[in-house]
């Protein structure tokens, strides 16, 4: 990204509304805990930030975003308004009486993390022993009150060897997509850098999932593989063009507590929100001013 390319307005935000989560897992960027921070945004702010958002898909997630008293009446807020939602739970939470209200609210879709095809790959990462059965039964629920899922899988040394095994059970459990995040060792995942994939284990998998998605049923996602579309264009291949790195390119994320950053996995703010009023659109372009005074998501963008 040059300094003459204008910085691109988010048409997807991720907000983190909280920190909190019952789960331990392995990879987890914000080393969630089970206790609220004292910064984390109030319903007030969270109302107010949801007034100043504008035609942006809000993914809902956390930590785990059920755990927030008020996450029915921020996503009705931001139905309202004419905002999108989709939410991110761990599954723990997850009962047809909540899910069945959070769709009311205005929640179109889930995703729900599926890190190995059994309980014990998938409990031993997640930290926490009855993991994969809560996130199937998740996955069941959705189904069963018809709200459509994606499974989410953070790829790394310990299951590359079994993506095979998961597809076919996020394709049994009823998921319409598979999205593969490759191991990025920040948080609780610096513990586990040495289970991220080497170049060539990366192209390996990227061979895989431009394969499998010709071949279907489900449809394929890489996230947070920046090399996936290069390495895409050298193989021809006929799948649909993977998006790589989206930070910056219409995607940015919102902490807990009000930072503004490109993505969950780059830890440089870009400003807080509480110092603009709460205004998001304002955030955004003191953010992407090179010449401001917080100017630094085009920088984070540039690493």
């Amino acid at each position: 990204m040059s300094g003459n390319v204008p910085f691109a307005a988010p048409r997807v935000l991720a907000w983190e509304v909280t920190r909190r989560c019952p789960l331990r897992c392995r990879h987890c960027r914000a080393a969630a805990t089970s206790t609220a921070s004292a910064e984390e945004l109030s319903t007030a702010e969270c109302l107010r930030v949801i007034d100043s958002l504008d035609g942006t898909m809000v993914i809902w997630t956390g930590g785990e975003p059920m755990l927030r008293q008020d996450i029915l009446e921020l996503v009705a807020h931001a139905t309202s308004r004419g905002l999108r939602s989709v939410m991110a739970p761990c599954g723990m939470l997850v009962t047809e009486e909540r899910l069945a209200a959070l769709r009311s609210a205005g929640v179109m879709a889930c995703s729900f993390s599926l890190d190995g095809p059994d309980a014990a790959s998938h409990d031993a990462f997640r930290g926490v022993k009855g993991a994969y059965g809560n996130v199937v039964e998740a996955m069941a629920v959705a189904k069963r009150i018809g709200m459509p899922f994606q499974v989410n899988t953070t790829v790394s040394t310990l299951n590359i060897g079994r993506l095979d095994a998961i597809y076919d059970r996020a394709l049994e459990l009823g998921a319409t997509k598979l999205d593969l995040f490759f191991l990025v060792p920040v948080g609780r995942g610096r513990e586990i850098a040495s289970y991220a994939l080497s170049e060539e284990q990366t192209r390996t998998v990227l061979d895989w999932c431009f394969r499998k998605a010709v071949e279907g049923p489900l449809a394929i996602k890489e996230t947070c593989c920046p090399s996936a579309p290069a390495y895409w264009a050298r193989c021809g291949s006929p799948g649909p063009r993977p998006s790589g790195c989206l930070g910056g390119r219409g995607f940015a994320f919102l902490s807990h507590v009000g930072d503004l950053q490109t993505c969950g996995f780059i830890d440089v703010p870009c400003g807080n929100i509480r110092d603009f009023d709460l205004d998001f659109k304002a955030l955004i372009a003191a953010a992407s001013n090179p010449l401001g005074t917080t100017g630094t998501c085009r920088q984070a963008c540039m690493r």
